[in-house]
């Protein structure tokens, strides 16, 4: 299915990282996989609920602080080294704007001299887009006769229709989706409509330009691991997370295009003040999963590279370079000198 392979580029996002995305998934073209035609939905929007005041509120504090603070003018980087091995670490956006500028001199010259990028996770050989399909349609589809619409009470599905129905998508579409996989593809649909683009997205671009260069690949976890991240909590859980990300789905491009301005101009505190607030990932349990638990998993992995000779380029969602549970930190707190580039 051509959306399973469109939700794989997507993964690589820890998205959420980054993405406010975390919550959702789903795309232009790709949707029309997903999206049944010819179902209308008429939901009355219903009111702004005392948790989207709430989110919207605690945002806008993130956002403020975020603007308080400037950065040099291009993405940030960071190096860490010893005496026979160099490991540079860039932060990336799983989705850009085509006219987004963001590949420096500077950021070249550290390409150029890399022999070897590590990524998330593997969303490109056949293996790897084999091992996420298969994973999707296990966790993510319903296979034994539930449906989205008979999870949800009547409250909860208004809720939904009605974002849906802003996006044009009507809920019947998504309606074999386990929750987390619905409030995916329906934030990231929203996001795509706003402007952004996977194929425009900083792994999709790295990844086609180490091939031409000949750098071999590595990734610091595998679909499955991901995959545990992204499709954590009981549906109850799953069922919470999907009505708030209907009842904030505008805030989505919102805090995306905060993020990459922020990310574009280098500001690392500005990064860091949004991303220490746990609402624009999706809530506490969220951040401890989707950034902190996964951070932690790759410093071991990270350390080990300095062991073999050569120069690697670590290229991960700005989400997890940024803010007090950052990779950075991680590293600093393991004795490692990592520095600015």
């Amino acid at each position: 299915m051509r959306h399973f392979k469109f939700t794989a580029t997507i993964i690589a996002a820890s998205a959420c990282a980054l993405l406010a995305a975390c919550n959702t998934d789903g795309s232009g073209d790709e949707t029309s996989a997903v999206v049944a035609e010819g179902v209308e939905t008429s939901v009355e929007a219903p009111p702004v609920t005392v948790e989207k005041a709430d989110a919207r509120a605690e945002m806008a504090k993130a956002l403020a602080a975020a603007a308080a603070t400037d950065g040099p003018g291009a993405p940030a980087m960071w190096r860490v080294a010893d005496e026979d091995t160099t490991l540079y670490l860039f932060g990336t956006v799983h989705l850009l704007k085509p006219e987004t500028e963001w590949q420096t001199d500077k950021f070249n010259a550290a390409f150029a001299e890399a022999g070897h990028l590590v990524t998330e996770v593997d969303t490109d050989s056949p293996e790897g887009l084999a091992a996420i399909t298969q994973l999707m349609q296990q966790r993510g589809v319903f296979t034994d006769g539930r449906t989205l619409t008979g999870l949800l009470d009547d409250e909860q599905e208004a809720v939904v229709a009605s974002a849906l129905d802003d996006i044009g998508v009507p809920i019947a579409a998504l309606d074999r989706l386990y929750p987390w996989f619905a409030g995916l593809n329906m934030g990231l649909i929203q996001i795509q409509q706003s402007g952004y683009s996977p194929e425009s997205g900083v792994e999709t671009v790295l990844t086609a330009q180490a091939k031409e260069q000949g750098m071999t690949f590595g990734y610091l976890e595998t679909a499955e691991q991901q995959m545990n991240a992204l499709a954590g909590g009981t549906l109850d859980e799953q069922i919470e997370g999907l009505v708030f990300t209907a009842q904030t789905l505008d805030l989505g491009s919102e805090l995306l295009g905060a993020l990459v301005d922020e990310w574009a101009d280098g500001d690392v505190a500005g990064l860091g003040a949004i991303m220490a607030d746990p609402t624009a990932i999706g809530g506490e349990d969220a951040y401890q999963r989707l950034l902190v638990d996964r951070n932690e998993n790759w410093i071991p992995q990270i350390v080990a590279m300095l062991d073999d000779p050569g120069t690697s380029l670590i290229a991960v969602g700005a989400a997890h370079l940024a803010g007090p549970d950052s990779v950075v930190n991680m590293l600093r707190a393991e004795g490692l000198t990592v520095e600015p580039y």
